[in-house]
C-alpha cells in the first residue's frame, strides 16, 4: 500500500448484532446489490423522499480496506420535514438529512439494509415537537424496509 500501511479488515457482522443496534432499524434480504439498491430508490420515490445525495463507502474506503464489499449510503430528506425540524430547532439541521446504507452481505446474494432511527438520533433535541416529527419519520423510513423484498433470514 502506498502508506506503508497494512489495509485494514472488515469485520464480520452477524444479523443479530445489526438488528440490535439502536441507532438504525436494519433488514437483510435476499437481493443482489443492484436489484436492492433499486428497491431502496423506488421506495423512496413512492414514499414522496427525496434522494438529495449517494455516497459511495466502497470507492471511497476501497483502497484502505482489504476486501471492501459494495455499500452505498442514501441521504433522504423530505422538504416539509426539515423545514418543521428546523422551525421547532434550527440546530436540527446538523442531524438531517437521514442516512440509508445499504451493503453487500455475501455472494451478491445477500444485503443488509439500514434506516436511521430518527427517534433516537433526534432525540437530544429534548423538544416535545421534534419527538414527533421523528417517530413519524421512522414509520415512514420503515415503509422503505417492509417493501424491499423477501427477508429469509433467523437470528
Amino acid at each position: 500500500m502506498e502508506n506503508g500501511k497494512d489495509k485494514r479488515e472488515i469485520p464480520n457482522q452477524n444479523y443479530s448484532e445489526s438488528m440490535n443496534t439502536r441507532y438504525c432499524v436494519t433488514e437483510r434480504y435476499n437481493l443482489t446489490f443492484g436489484e436492492a439498491v433499486k428497491n431502496v430508490k423506488d421506495q423512496l420515490d413512492r414514499l414522496g423522499l427525496d434522494i438529495v445525495a449517494e455516497f459511495d463507502v466502497k470507492e471511497y474506503l476501497g483502497v484502505i480496506m482489504k476486501d471492501m464489499p459494495k455499500h452505498l449510503i442514501l441521504l433522504v430528506c423530505d422538504q416539509d420535514t426539515a423545514a418543521d425540524l428546523i422551525a421547532n430547532d434550527i440546530q436540527m439541521g446538523i442531524l438531517f438529512p437521514c442516512n440509508v446504507t445499504i451493503k453487500e452481505i455475501e455472494d451478491e446474494s445477500v444485503v443488509e439494509v439500514s434506516m436511521e432511527d430518527t427517534s433516537v438520533t433526534w432525540s437530544s433535541s429534548l423538544k416535545k415537537d421534534v419527538e414527533e416529527i421523528a417517530k413519524k419519520t421512522k414509520e415512514n423510513l420503515k415503509k422503505v424496509l417492509d417493501n424491499i423484498g423477501q427477508t429469509n433470514f433467523k437470528l
